[in-house]
C-alpha cells in the first residue's frame, strides 16, 4: 500500500488526461470552424502533432527512464520543440494580421519570411542544444557554399526582394490598374517573383517583379476606382460654346461602359485660328477599356453634330435648293411649285446612326420625318414586348395623325440603319396641306393607314409588318 502510495501521479494523469485534452480540444475547434477558421487550424495541430509529441517524449524520458542522450529521447524532444515554436509563431502572425490588416494591408509575404527567419534561429538553436551541435563550425563551413549559391540564385533573389519591395511598399494592390508598354492591365495575382496582369483584351500577362521595381510605375486607376478619358475636338468658332456643350453631352451619355449616366464634361481650352477647342472628359468605369469609348463618343458626335448643324469641315450643310430636290426625288409629295419650296424652307437635314432614337413612344410628336438615305422602323408596345408595325425607306415620310392633332407619338422610331432624313415640322407640313388638297390627300392617307395599322396592335393583335 505503501509504494501505491508513493507511485507518482503523473503517469495516471498522462494516461487519463491526455485523451480527454484531446478530445476537449478538438471538439472546441469543431466549434470554431465557421467563426475561426485559422483558430480552429491551430488547434487541430495542438491536437494532432503538439501534444502527441510532448506525451511521447514523457513517456520515453520519465516513465521509460531513458538517458536525455538517448536518440530517440532527443528526436521526439526536437519534434515537440520545433512544433511548439511553429505553432507559437502562426498564433503570433494570426493575432499580427487581425490588428493591422485592414488599415495597412501588411503583405503576407514580410509575413512569412519573419516567421522563416525566426524558424531558422529559434530551430538552430534548439537543435544545437539537443544534439550538441557546434553551429559556428557549421556556419564557417557553409560560407564559401552560400556565397557561391548566391551567385546562382542571383536572379531569383532579385525578383524576390523587388517582390519584397514592391509588396512591403504598397505601390498597388490586387484589383489596380497599372501601365505596362504604354497599355493598362489589371492586377489578378502577386507572389513573391511575379505579378499576373490581365490585358484589356483578356491576354494574361506574367511580368518578373524585378522589372516593375526597376522601371517608372504608372498606376492608371486603384482598384474599383474610375477612370478619366480626354477626347480632344476641335469646332468652327462661329458655333456658340454652350451648342457644342449640348452636342457633346447628347453623344457623351448615348456612350456605353461609363462611370455614371452623366460621365461627361466639355470644357474649353482654346480659342484662334477661326476655331474653338474642347477636352471631353469621359468618366469610363474599366480602365482598360479607353479606345473603346473614346471611338464610340467620336461616332456619336458626328451624327449629333450633323443633326444640330455643328460643322466640323468646311463643307456646308444642304441649303434649300437642295432640301427642295431631295422633296421633289421622294415618293412623298407630289410636285407643287409654292408647297414644296416652302416645306424645304422650313425643313432640316439631320443624319443618325443606327440605333439612335428619332423620336419616343409617349412624347409630342412634332415633326414628320421624310427618309433620304437609310430607313427608319417604327416600334409599337404590345404588352411588356415590342413589335415593329414596318420599315420606312428613301423616299417615304414617316406621318401620325398625332403628328398632324398635336398629341403623343404611339409609337417609338429609331434608324433601322445609317439614315439621312428631312424633319419637316408638323405646322409647316399643316400649311402645305392646306394650300394643296393632292398633298392634303396623301399626307391623309398615310396618317390613317398607319393608325388603322396601330389599332390592332393595342388590342394585343401581333401584326407581322
Amino acid at each position: 500500500m505503501s509504494d501505491l502510495m508513493h507511485w507518482p501521479s503523473w503517469p495516471l494523469i498522462l494516461v487519463l488526461g491526455y485523451p480527454a485534452f484531446t478530445i476537449a480540444i478538438l471538439e472546441f475547434a469543431r466549434h470554431l470552424d465557421a467563426r475561426a477558421p485559422s483558430t480552429a487550424s491551430i488547434l487541430r495541430h495542438v491536437a494532432y502533432v503538439l501534444l502527441p509529441t510532448g506525451a511521447l517524449w514523457l513517456i520515453l524520458r520519465l516513465l521509460a527512464g531513458l538517458p536525455a542522450h538517448d536518440n530517440a529521447v532527443r528526436l521526439t524532444e526536437t519534434a515537440f520543440a520545433l512544433t511548439g515554436l511553429y505553432l507559437l509563431l502562426r498564433i503570433a502572425q494570426a493575432v499580427l494580421m487581425s490588428l493591422v490588416e485592414e488599415q495597412m494591408g501588411v503583405p503576407k509575404l514580410l509575413l512569412d519570411i519573419v516567421r522563416i527567419g525566426l524558424s531558422l534561429i529559434w530551430g538552430s538553436v534548439v537543435v544545437s542544444n539537443i544534439w550538441k551541435i557546434n553551429l559556428a563550425s557549421l556556419l564557417a563551413a557553409m560560407g564559401v557554399g552560400s556565397i557561391a549559391l548566391a551567385f546562382a540564385l542571383q536572379e531569383f533573389l532579385g525578383n524576390l526582394l523587388s517582390g519584397m519591395a514592391l509588396l512591403s511598399a504598397h505601390k498597388f494592390n490586387i484589383g489596380d490598374w497599372i501601365m505596362v508598354e504604354g497599355k493598362p492591365a489589371e492586377v489578378v495575382e502577386m507572389d513573391w517573383r511575379t505579378v499576373t496582369l490581365v490585358t484589356a483584351n483578356g491576354d494574361r500577362v506574367v511580368v518578373a517583379n524585378s522589372t516593375l521595381a526597376k522601371g517608372s510605375l504608372t498606376i492608371a486607376a486603384k482598384a474599383k476606382e474610375r477612370a478619366s478619358l480626354t477626347v480632344p475636338l476641335t469646332v468652327a468658332a462661329d458655333i456658340p460654346p454652350e451648342r457644342v456643350r449640348d452636342a457633346v453631352i447628347e453623344a457623351g451619355r448615348a456612350v456605353p461602359d461609363l462611370a455614371t449616366p452623366d460621365g461627361v464634361k466639355c470644357l474649353v481650352t482654346g480659342i484662334g485660328d477661326g476655331a474653338v477647342k474642347y477636352n471631353v472628359v469621359l468618366s469610363v468605369a474599366n480602365p482598360g477599356m479607353l479606345a473603346g469609348p473614346c471611338d464610340e463618343f467620336l461616332s456619336r458626335f458626328w451624327y449629333v453634330a450633323q443633326r444640330r448643324g455643328l460643322r466640323l469641315d468646311q463643307s456646308p450643310a444642304p441649303d434649300v435648293a437642295a432640301r427642295l430636290q431631295m422633296l421633289e426625288q421622294g415618293d412623298a409629295f407630289h410636285r407643287d411649285a409654292d408647297a414644296l419650296p416652302q416645306l424645304a424652307s422650313a425643313s432640316a437635314f439631320r443624319r443618325y446612326r443606327r440605333g439612335d432614337l428619332l423620336l419616343a413612344a409617349g412624347m409630342p410628336a412634332t415633326e414628320a420625318l421624310l427618309v433620304v438615305v437609310g430607313q427608319l422602323a417604327a416600334m409599337v408596345a404590345v404588352g411588356e414586348s415590342e413589335v415593329r408595325l414596318e420599315l420606312v425607306t428613301p423616299g417615304q415620310l414617316m406621318v401620325l395623325q398625332e403628328m398632324l392633332a398635336g398629341g403623343l407619338s404611339p409609337v417609338r422610331v429609331i434608324a433601322d440603319q445609317d439614315t439621312d432624313v428631312l424633319a419637316i415640322p408638323a405646322r409647316a407640313l399643316i400649311d402645305a396641306m392646306d394650300s394643296s388638297r393632292v398633298i392634303e390627300r396623301d399626307i391623309n392617307a398615310g396618317a390613317e393607314a398607319r393608325r388603322q395599322a396601330i389599332l390592332p396592335l393595342n388590342r394585343g393583335l401581333r401584326v407581322v409588318a
